[in-house]
């Protein structure tokens, strides 16, 4: 975009660059092309679609954490979109009532490429694909190791998520003390922590929804509540069904007590 009569701006990544009159890219941007209309449209541009990216990636995992069934024709429409693309692109999906299959693109017609724990590739025509949550998917070492030999990431961490398996011994009560008294010279501190880790934050508590079995369950774990700049004590953490009634420990699914337990203070 022309900045000034000497330079253009432009965005590199989320880097803004400018280059001369004669095509040469400048080591820094000049001042007068930093404080032009050009730059601070280029600057919204790359805030806007850091949101957006954000905002992919955010609603991607909530599909993980809710087994939500996402209709392959959504997946087609949006797969054009970079961010979108970057939030699908290698995670292993359940089409239908077929075999679990690592998506790999959306071919001229619609339908989803998956490949198989062996790498066979194969097209899916289904109408709906969910995307299996580590602990649901019983080929997890095979899909692991055909990520390792493709040399491929997620973006959205599921082949490589953290699990937390419920301790043998905890059964009784509706709350976990463990991970209670950690200490946040501000609550701000905490709250910031909890939203890096991908946590919600609402009415004082760092908050995770999942489905379990078709049943909405919600994490939530003490961080307190007062002036962002006071100090706070975390408290206890604990699971709430639908009517916002304490979930027994013993019933707490698996899905639901390992996304709960993700938090580290």
């Amino acid at each position: 975009m022309p900045a000034t009569p000497e330079h253009e701006l432009a965005l590199d990544g989320a880097t803004l660059v400018c280059r001369n009159g004669t095509g040469r890219r400048l080591p820094a941007v000049p001042k007068a092309a930093r404080r032009s209309p050009a730059a601070e449209a280029l600057l919204a541009l790359r805030d806007y679609m850091e949101r957006h990216e954000r905002e992919c990636r955010a609603t991607v995992e909530s599909w993980l954490l809710t087994a939500f069934p996402v209709p392959v024709v959504l997946i087609g429409q949006v797969w054009p979109d970079p961010a979108w693309r970057a939030a699908l692109e290698h995670l292993v999906v359940v089409p239908g009532e077929e075999p679990p299959g690592m998506l790999r693109g959306v071919d001229a017609r619609g339908r989803i490429v998956l490949l198989g724990p062996s790498g066979e590739e194969r097209v899916s025509p289904a109408g709906l694909a969910r995307i299996v949550h580590p602990l649901r998917l019983g080929e997890l070492d095979s899909f692991r190791a055909l990520a390792a030999r493709l040399g491929v990431t997620q973006a959205v961490a599921q082949l490589a998520r953290e699990t937390h398996a419920r301790p043998a011994g905890a059964r009784a009560g509706t709350g976990v003390t463990g991970y209670a008294d950690a200490r946040f010279a501000e609550l701000r501190h905490a709250t910031d922590r909890a939203a890096r880790l991908g946590f919600g934050v609402r009415g004082g508590y760092a908050v995770c929804r999942v489905v379990e079995e078709g049943v909405p369950i919600q994490a939530r774990y003490w961080l307190g509540a007062g002036a962002p700049e006071a100090e706070t004590w975390t408290g206890e953490l604990l699971w709430v069904g639908a009517d916002e009634t304490p979930i027994p420990i013993a019933d707490v699914g698996a899905v639901a007590w390992s996304e709960g337990c993700g938090w580290r203070s």
